[in-house]
């Protein structure tokens, strides 16, 4: 029985917990925690006697055959007002349990055993403290969902809110949103098939960081720039005659790495810089040649701008590398050159910039079975690459496809992509989470807690897919920009720009994520948050049918 007594929500926390289902893993156990979420589901009553509103949502288009899965527990009085509850089921992988990671998904056990790793300090004392329950997935955010769950069950026996309320859960939310790009399409169709209104989207990831319980008013967005630097090849010898890609890598890092320009702020806070996520050269075999192409890409998470502004950004920064890559071998070139040691002529070069979407327009002039040349070459690429390395490969072709020469940089974005969402408090939607939080903060106070106010989370969400805020032409950069745009990876731009939910996010209370100190509060999450949780919902509920 699904319920929100301490005994089966920890049991059910356990059995979810036990799938290892590590994102993209190509081992199935995604979908088998689908299998358990739906299959305990289907034991309610309510459910039993309206199949119809429990469903498994196919992942349109994923190579792994995945799906999310929600139910909806109708208002007793008809109403089209509806409160999603949402969540993912998947993880990141268990190596950093290094020696215990057969034990990452049994939290008991691992609770046992976690004085053995080395962990921090804080989560050294939440050992000892006893409140606490060790393993993968527990925080992040397999507690969530099994409390949604919990309160989904109470709900469908007492059927006192009013409004509906649909649960989604959704797979890989960890590598490339997946499940939730999906759903943004089967919303829009189960709106107009059950007659809904989307009131407020509340997602359960867990308060993280030094201040206990927190809600969360927006979350932040993300894009993956790369640069794509080519060189001039040459042999080693004739070093000054060629470029090497690996000095415009360097250059970018320069420009890049940590600047304090790329850091943007919102609603008092400030979010991290840009970060190097990888770079490599493209080299396939070892040879005393100037490496012609490397590759790096950098994390950039954004609350303000838009993705045609980034590629504005990215394209003076390519420029600037470019220009401080010619001015360094001229440099150096004149140093050998004062000293009488070389004789060496300056090589004129042009260097250059391109965006991703001008290179497919080269190579498609140039190509007259394009798409089905191109086709052809994603579909040969192993298996065994992730969406970022079949980017990478995708560009390559282009460039020979074209016939371009470098030094040139080319511009773009890789998977995946995360729209920021926050509370604008313009629409009345947004302004009823503000009074709901507020009355959440009363139930929090009389619990002798107390509950901190954050406008937009640090990681990321899923709950980013609720609605694009901003002019949907904005989007067209990011998809003329993106090597696998429509062929592997898109979002649903129509869809994404006709719904427009109000989020907000209130979870247990969770430390140590995609760390081997991942952990839950135990005692809070068991005694206190169910009733929060569902207090939280009443008021989302009662704020959106006044």
């Amino acid at each position: 029985m699904i319920a929100s007594n301490e005994r089966d929500l920890y049991e059910l926390l356990l059995g979810l917990v036990a799938i290892p289902s590590i994102s993209d893993s190509r081992s199935g156990e995604e979908n088998r925690a689908a299998e358990f979420i739906y299959g305990k589901l289907s034991e309610l009553g309510y459910f039993r006697e309206r199949p119809d509103l429990l469903r498994y949502l196919p992942c349109e288009g994923d190579f792994l055959k995945r799906t999310s899965v929600c139910a909806l527990v109708r208002a007793p009085e008809k109403t089209r007002s509806t409160v999603i509850v949402t969540g993912h089921f998947d993880v990141v992988d268990a190596e950093a349990y290094g020696p215990l990671k057969a034990l990452a998904f049994s939290p008991e056990e691992l609770t046992r055993r976690a004085g053995e790793l080395e962990m921090p300090d804080d989560a050294k004392r939440d050992l000892a403290a006893g409140r606490s329950l060790f393993g993968r997935g527990v925080s992040d955010m397999k507690a969530g969902v099994a409390a949604e769950m919990a309160f989904l069950g109470d709900l469908s026996r007492s059927l006192d809110l009013p409004v509906n309320v649909l649960f989604l859960a959704v797979p890989d939310e960890e590598n490339n949103s997946t499940g939730m790009r999906s759903a943004v399409s089967w919303l829009v169709r189960l709106r107009e098939e059950w007659n809904l209104d989307y009131a407020v989207c509340l997602n359960g990831e867990p308060s993280v960081g030094s201040d206990g319980l927190s809600v969360y008013l927006g979350t932040i967005g993300k894009m993956l720039p790369f640069y794509f630097c080519v060189g001039k090849e040459t042999h080693v010898g004739q070093y000054y005659d060629g470029v090497s890609s690996s000095l415009l890598v360097a250059n970018l890092s320069l420009l890049l790495e940590g600047a304090a320009e790329t850091s943007e702020a919102f609603g008092g806070q400030m979010f991290p810089p840009q970060v190097c996520l990888r770079f490599h050269d493209l080299v396939r075999h070892y040879s005393v040649t100037l490496p012609e192409r490397a590759v790096a890409y950098y994390n950039q998470f954004t609350v303000v701008k838009t993705p045609g502004q980034v590629l504005e950004e990215m394209k003076k920064t390519a420029a600037e590398a470019l220009r401080r890559t010619v001015a360094y071998l001229r440099e150096q070139r004149d140093i050998l050159r004062s000293r009488g040691a070389l004789s060496i002529d300056e090589t004129p070069v042009e260097p250059r910039v391109m965006t991703y979407g001008e290179l497919e327009r080269r190579a498609r002039e140039r190509t007259s079975d394009f798409d089905e040349a191109f086709d052809a070459f994603l579909k040969g690429l192993p298996s065994s690459l992730d969406q970022r390395e079949r980017g990478t490969e995708a560009v390559s072709f282009l460039l020979d496809r074209s016939g371009e020469k470098g030094p040139m940089i080319v511009v773009g974005f890789l998977p995946p992509y995360c729209p920021p969402r926050v509370n604008t408090r313009r629409s009345a939607g947004e302004r009823n989470v503000l009074d709901a939080v507020a009355k959440l903060k009363a139930d929090v106070e009389r619990e002798g807690l107390s509950l901190t106010e954050v406008e937009v989370f640090q990681g990321i969400m899923d709950l980013s897919f609720m609605g694009f805020q901003g002019d949907p032409d904005d989007l067209d950069a990011m998809a003329a920009n993106m090597p696998l745009w429509g062929r592997g990876y898109d979002i649903p731009l129509a869809e994404l720009t006709q719904i427009d939910i109000p989020i907000v996010n209130f979870g247990p209370i969770g430390k140590g994520e995609h760390k081997n100190s991942e952990r839950i509060d135990l005692h809070f999450y068991l005694k206190t948050f169910p009733k929060l949780f569902r207090s939280f919902v009443k008021h989302l509920a009662e704020s959106a049918v006044r």
